[in-house]
Order: structure tokens, then sequence, then C-alpha cells
């Protein structure tokens, strides 16, 4: 589904002596089946974005629409259950978010409250599993009894199992050690991929930006500030760094290589292992 933000605006405690505009007339689209990073340091109105797209917050002012479904200040969405079931959303620490007795329990819970019979959910979970690299043998064991890792992998498949068309991934990673943070973004990236969905990364890891994203939103204290393909972005070093981020190192180091060299090497997300066979033949 393709989403559009226009003219959005959106108070916290509007009319109170305490109120706080957290984004500021905001306009972009994302296309379907496009992997979008949003970037932004702390306060820049990322998870306030975010929240629109589900409907858990609606616009102060201007309107968002994620394909049919539309949200603006004066009119909520009807159909707002239909639109939950279609944008799953992976927040920052999502094992936080488990509660039943079971991990088949647990994972079941979603697309069982969307209305999905108990024949296709354990249809559904058979598939999710092997995904997100579960055991079956785990099902029955109770999610509190699992490792950090296996818990979050737990709530994510209870995500995947509503078959959702748009996947919001809040900071994913948070909290892993490097491995399991190549782990968890190959595997959504994998998900991405196999499913044609679209998805929007919310994180601060430039790096996965540059490897994952195809577009990218950088906001800046609650507004826009810049948006277009990773390639277009990341050589605007001194942009980049006036709003706190840096560009990703893979980057900066083609950057400097051509510049050592007189070279003309495309700024892309190849792998270290790809980058070094191209740097060999142009050094031949």
């Amino acid at each position: 589904m393709d989403i559009s933000f226009e003219h959005v605006t959106y108070v916290y405690q509007e009319n109170t002596p305490f109120a706080h505009k957290a984004l500021n007339d905001v306009s972009f689209r994302i296309k379907e089946k496009s992997f979008t990073a949003i970037i932004g340091h702390t306060g820049s109105g990322k998870s306030t974005l975010i929240q629109h797209l589900n409907g858990l917050i609606r616009p102060t002012k201007g309107k968002v629409s994620i394909g049919p479904y539309t949200l603006s200040k004066d009119e909520k969405e009807k159909e707002m259950k239909k639109l939950r079931s279609e944008v799953g959303v992976v927040f920052q620490y999502p094992e936080h978010q488990l509660f039943e007795e079971t991990v088949e329990k647990d994972i079941a819970f979603g697309p069982m409250n969307f209305g999905v019979s108990e024949t296709d959910v354990k249809e559904r979970m058979k598939q999710v599993t092997p995904l997100v690299g579960l055991d079956d043998a785990l099902l029955t064991r109770s999610p509190f009894e699992l490792s950090g890792g296996q818990m979050r992998r737990v709530a994510i498949a209870g995500v995947l199992a509503t078959r959702p068309k748009v996947y919001v991934l809040d900071e994913p990673t948070a909290g892993l050690d490097p491995k399991g943070q190549k782990e968890m973004m190959d595997m959504f990236y994998d998900i991405h991929q196999a499913e044609n969905a679209t998805t929007i990364l919310v994180t601060h890891s430039m790096e996965d930006a540059l490897k994952y994203a195809d577009y990218i939103i950088i906001l800046n204290q609650g507004e826009l500030y810049m948006e277009g393909k990773p390639e277009e972005i990341f050589v605007q070093k001194e942009a980049i760094e006036k709003v706190h981020l840096q560009v990703p190192e893979s980057i900066q180091f083609i950057q400097k290589f051509n510049e050592q060299f007189g070279t003309s090497f495309p700024l892309t997300n190849d792998s270290i292992d790809a980058m070094a066979e191209k740097i060999v033949s142009v050094l031949k």
C-alpha cells in the first residue's frame, strides 16, 4: 500500500500549557513494496510519525493516507481494526508485549483478535515460525522460559501471523549484540522480499539504512529534513552532520578511495567482499 503524509502536524497536549509540537507540516510519500528507513536523532519525531501509521494517534493538522485508509483530525477512519490488521508494528523490545501462557497462544492472539479462524491461524503458524527461526518444540513452552532473543522472535512471529501488508519496525535490533542485530535485520529483509511487503524501518544505524533501504527519510526537530535514495542522501556529508548524524563508514571509505586514486566508485551498499573485489580490480 502507498503511504502519504500531507502537511501533517502533531501537537501533544494541544491547547494546554504543556503543548508540544512533535511534527510540523510534514509531507512525503512512501511507495508500495519499498523499504524505507526513517532516520533522526532522539526527539526528531520518528516515534510520533510511525504512531500515525496504524491510527494510534491522528494528525492535529493535515492528513495521513495508508492505501485506502485516511486519518485526519476531524474524521476517524471507520475501519480502524482492518487498518491495524494490515499494518504490523514491531515496537522496540517487542518481547515486553508477550503475555500468554504458551508461545503458540501468544503467536495466535493477534490473528485471532482480527477474526482469523483457528484452522487458518495454525496454518499461518506453520509458515511464520520457520521465518523467525523458532523450533516447533518451543510452541508449547511458556515464552517467559525462553532466551531474550527467542522471546523477541515469538513477538515478531505474532505480528507476521496477522499477514500485514505494511511492516513498521521501530528500532527492532535494540539491545541485541552485533551478531543478533545482523541476523534480525537479514530476517526482516528476507521477509520484505518474500512477501513483497512495504517496510518502514526506524533506525539510528546509518549502516542498516544504507544496506537495506531503497529510500531514506531524515527528520529533524519534527520537520522533514531530507529524503531520497541512499546514494543521493549519503553524498551530502555536511548536511547530514549538521543534524548530528554520520555518513556510513563504508561510504566514507569509498569517498576517500576515489579522492586518493582518482576513481569514480559508485556509492552502493555492496558487501565488504564485493567491495574488496572491485578495489582489487581497480588497483590492478
